[in-house]
């Protein structure tokens, strides 16, 4: 897989499978520890997508229970673009998607920038750490030497291409409550923006 997100999404996730203690994974299970063994390992960090999950299974009283975490995240920023978390109950085997919820947000760079890019020489703290390493990844992304730059300017001359705008700030989120969706909530630009300057 040539996409790190990708790449260590699928890896963590074939990961959590071959681990678990769950019932409802053990007819899988050896399927996936094989595939672990034939896959390349990824541990490029956090800002890149995840997939985790926190158990524990009495196997005397057959009952346990579960907190997974799903992140997707995308090479234009270092903050996610989904994530949802869901808890999962097992009793006498049977198995109860309990509660679920997650958002979608695309579209977060801009706003992050206008909101908090003024006052980032000014402050230490674990958010200008996280908007510094997503301009580095941009730079890292988007840096191109002077022959293909060339080459980009006469393709463009000779092809109707428009430049790349940023993303419309939009998402949703949602919760589930036994399986069953009990809220759903579209978020455009401006409650985005709303939620950020409330939490600045």
């Amino acid at each position: 897989e040539t996409s790190n997100q990708v790449g260590q999404y699928v890896y963590q996730y074939l990961k959590k499978v071959s681990e678990s203690q769950l019932p409802k994974d053990q007819g899988i299970k050896k399927a996936y520890s094989l595939a672990l063994r034939l896959a390349k390992p990824f541990n490029r960090g956090l800002q890149y997508s995840q997939s985790k999950r926190f158990q524990m299974f009495d196997d005397e009283m057959r009952m346990g229970a579960s907190l997974n975490l799903d992140i997707i995240g995308t090479k234009k920023s270092v903050w996610p673009r989904f994530a949802k978390t869901n808890l999962e109950l097992h009793a006498l085997g049977y198995h109860i998607d309990l509660l679920e919820a997650g958002a979608r947000l695309e579209g977060l760079q801009p706003i992050i920038e206008s909101l908090y890019g003024k006052k980032s020489q000014d402050k230490k703290n674990v958010f200008d750490y996280l908007q510094r390493k997503s301009k580095e990844r941009s730079r890292e992304y988007n840096t191109l030497d002077a022959q293909h730059l060339k080459l980009m300017n006469k393709i463009n001359q000779k092809l109707p291409i428009e430049t790349r705008r940023p993303e419309e700030p939009q998402g949703h989120s949602y919760i589930k409550w036994y399986g069953n969706e009990v809220r759903f909530d579209q978020l455009k630009k401006e409650h985005i923006r709303h939620m950020m300057e409330q939490g600045k």
